[in-house]
């Protein structure tokens, strides 16, 4: 050390073993400053809560940022109650109905859920316009149904 200060010289032993202690925290405090943010902010999992009942489907929000969307569904109903999406260009209460079951092939469908049941269904999903509706038969005709918006 030089007289009258505290800092190492970079050819001492100390200000080797300085250099080996200070260079990987600075680096991983730069790591966590840019790095985790960025990280994170690429993995983000957007949740929709859903409750289904006779004869509705309320989404706790009507509109989702495009990626990974997780669906969690509760049958608040008397009867059983499946969950579908479809992407289309279709009006909510137009889909077309086939043996009183919507014919278009959803995304997904899962469920029956039994009353006071649920799940969850997560998803990659694009920019454009959903249906979430029940599928179980004449539940999407009397009404239990709603759009849903992907940005």
């Amino acid at each position: 050390m030089r007289k009258g200060t505290r800092t190492p010289l970079p050819d001492t032993k100390e200000g080797v073993r300085m250099r080996k202690l200070v260079l990987p925290a600075v680096a991983a405090a730069i790591a966590v400053a840019i790095g985790v943010p960025i990280a994170l902010a690429s993995f983000t999992v957007t949740s929709v809560g859903i409750t289904e009942k006779e004869f509705k489907v309320t989404p706790s929000v009507q509109s989702v940022k495009a990626g990974s969307v997780t669906f969690r569904i509760k049958n608040r109903g008397a009867l059983a109650h499946t969950f579908a999406i479809v992407k289309t260009s279709l009006a909510v209460g137009k889909l077309p109905v086939k043996s009183d079951r919507v014919s278009l092939r959803p995304i997904k469908d899962v469920g029956p859920f039994k009353p006071g049941k649920g799940g969850t269904l997560t998803l990659n999903l694009k920019p454009g316009k959903y249906v979430l509706y029940c599928n179980v038969k004449g539940h999407y005709s009397a009404g239990q149904r709603v759009a849903f918006t992907v940005t």
